[in-house]
């Protein structure tokens, strides 16, 4: 019947707190099911234990592992009491400016080699300071996350998109699995960067012998 009113297509596309709550709970699997094989793969694949957390103390990355749980529960307690805030938009740019620079400040002063964990307490203040996406990057440093895990899609949209730094994240990830290039590439003095260069501007402009 031409007059009748149309009844609105439905949607399946889910909200900002949806996906955010459907990412940290999948993180949250994760890290459950890495705790509980941590120990057999470590000793079977050293490489993955190296290249994902930078060592294989199994007990450094126990803790790890244990820190990220406990900053993925943290962050889905506060993504649920802010749902309404989160689904309303995204912060003008002045508190996203705010945010990011709180996200590169705290990246700089992380330490993945920490095994001391703080109290539930102590996570749960520090995450009412901090972007979510920060919180995500760090998580993902707990467990052990790379480009090449099924996750990372999800994780980079949502880093981005919540006031996190995905360029240092990949930084530290680099760094981590390759240490000794990491190492090579921050001895190169800035005099040898230049050198080529100085070579070109001696008086005269004729150029190099």
């Amino acid at each position: 019947m031409s007059g009748a009113a149309s009844t609105p297509t439905p949607t399946t596309e889910p909200s900002r707190s949806g996906r955010l709550l459907g990412l940290i709970r999948k993180l949250i699997d994760y890290g459950k099911d890495l705790a509980a094989t941590i120990r057999q793969r470590t000793a079977t694949e050293p490489f993955f234990a190296k290249v994902r957390f930078g060592t294989s103390d199994l007990a450094l990355i126990l803790a790890r592992i244990a820190h990220g749980l406990h900053l993925a529960n943290a962050l889905e307690a506060r993504v649920l009491r802010r749902a309404a805030q989160l689904d309303a938009g995204p912060r003008r740019a002045a508190t996203q400016s705010a945010a990011k620079a709180r996200a590169a400040r705290a990246a700089a002063e992380a330490d993945p080699r920490l095994a001391s964990l703080p109290t539930p307490e102590q996570i749960a203040a520090e995450l009412r300071r901090r972007p979510i996406g920060a919180v995500i990057a760090d998580i993902c440093r707990d467990l052990g996350i790379v480009p090449s895990h099924p996750l990372w899609r999800d994780v980079q949209l949502e880093i981005i998109r919540h006031g996190g730094s995905l360029a240092g994240l990949v930084k530290d990830i680099l760094n981590q699995a390759f240490p000794l290039a990491a190492r090579a590439a921050s001895a190169v003095t800035p005099a040898a960067l230049r050198r080529p260069t100085l070579r070109f501007e001696a008086p005269g402009g004729t150029g190099p012998p």
